[in-house]
């Protein structure tokens, strides 16, 4: 299983290299914008620096700007553990094409099966679905995840655009085993209140035992 925090907020990123959960790291500029900082080669490179200093096997980022295929050529030369994520359109196609780097290529704002279809065609690492932004446009995203787990040999789906742990969870029993977890739901990842109420119970056993 791979699970890859989606996040530009360096606090989250501490946070789950100590658990052991996470393998890598995503982002794109609007999570970066989010964060408060600058969209800019010289900030990629830092995120690239600090991912790969925390422990992260590889840090996923996405082109921008007016020449995508430079973009990516400056995201790929910044380490060998770094993937370029480019989004699933007729140009988004045709720069993975000439970059002629599958295993270091995410296919991103991928929304059909064809879209994961043109992925697996093109031998690249991944395939990133978005998963609730399919639900809320009332596209049947159920049937989609079906289609491309069908598709998808070797490319890997990436679920991405999770709002639930319970969306979280459904996708696991459907077989996913590939995900971008956005740090918003770190909370719910990673504690539950009756495991926290447990813990107390058994804390106070274990402290009136020793009265005795």
């Amino acid at each position: 299983m791979e699970w890859l925090l989606d996040s530009a907020r360096r606090e989250d990123w501490r946070r789950v290299s100590a658990t052991g959960l996470f393998t890598a790291i995503t982002t794109n500029p609007l999570l970066i914008q989010r964060a408060g900082l600058d969209v800019s080669l010289a900030r990629y490179r830092m995120l690239v620096d600090e991912a790969l200093d925390i422990g992260f096997e590889h840090i996923q980022l996405q082109v921008f700007g007016d020449d995508w295929q430079r973009s990516a050529e400056e995201i790929l030369a910044l380490s060998e553990h770094t993937i370029v994520k480019i989004p699933a359109t007729e140009a988004g196609f045709n720069l993975a094409s000439t970059l002629d780097v599958a295993n270091r290529t995410t296919l991103t704002g991928v929304y059909s099966v064809a879209m994961g279809a043109a992925a697996e065609n093109l031998g690249l690492k991944y395939a990133a679905p978005y998963y609730a932004r399919l639900v809320e446009s009332h596209r049947n995203a159920d049937a989609i995840f079906s289609g491309l787990r069908a598709v998808c040999t070797n490319t890997k789906i990436l679920v991405a655009s999770l709002r639930s742990l319970e969306q979280f969870e459904t996708l696991l029993g459907q077989g996913h085993r590939c995900f971008t977890i956005p740090g918003a739901l770190l909370n719910e990842l990673l504690k539950d209140e009756m495991t926290e109420a447990a813990v107390q119970e058994f804390e106070e056993s274990a402290r009136q035992s020793l009265l005795y």
